[in-house]
Formats: structure tokens, C-alpha cells, sequence
């Protein structure tokens, strides 16, 4: 899945008031995962990781990945 913006995600931690770290423990997955979409070195991941970063923030299915 592609991640629609690096920006809005960060902004998503932001306003969660969660860091990358805690973000990866919240949804299973490693920090360098998140880190590496949060910087733009990576744009994609797999639909398992979208989904499960996209519950950890609450949001609704596809509101960062398409």
C-alpha cells in the first residue's frame, strides 16, 4: 500500500501525541518501519502494516495508504 503523505502521518503522531516508537509497538511493527515512512525513505508497505498502522491511530481504513 502507498502512503498518501509522509506529512499527514507525522501530523496523525503529532496530534495523537504518540512517537514512532510507540506508534511500531502499537501496531505490531518495527520502528524502523514506521521511521522510514515518517522520513519518506520509504513510501509503501504492506497492506497488513497500513491497516494496522492506520488502527493504531484510529483512523478509518484508507485515510493514509491507497
Amino acid at each position: 500500500m502507498r502512503l498518501r503523505s509522509r506529512v499527514v502521518l507525522v501530523e496523525c503522531l503529532e496530534l495523537a501525541r504518540l512517537s514512532e516508537r510507540e506508534l511500531a509497538r502499537r501496531a505490531g511493527l518495527s520502528h524502523s518501519t514506521v521511521n522510514h515512512l515518517c522520513t519518506g525513505r520509504r513510501v509503501s508497505c504492506s497492506r497488513a502494516s497500513a491497516a494496522a498502522i492506520e488502527r493504531a491511530l484510529d483512523l478509518e481504513e484508507g485515510k493514509l495508504f491507497v
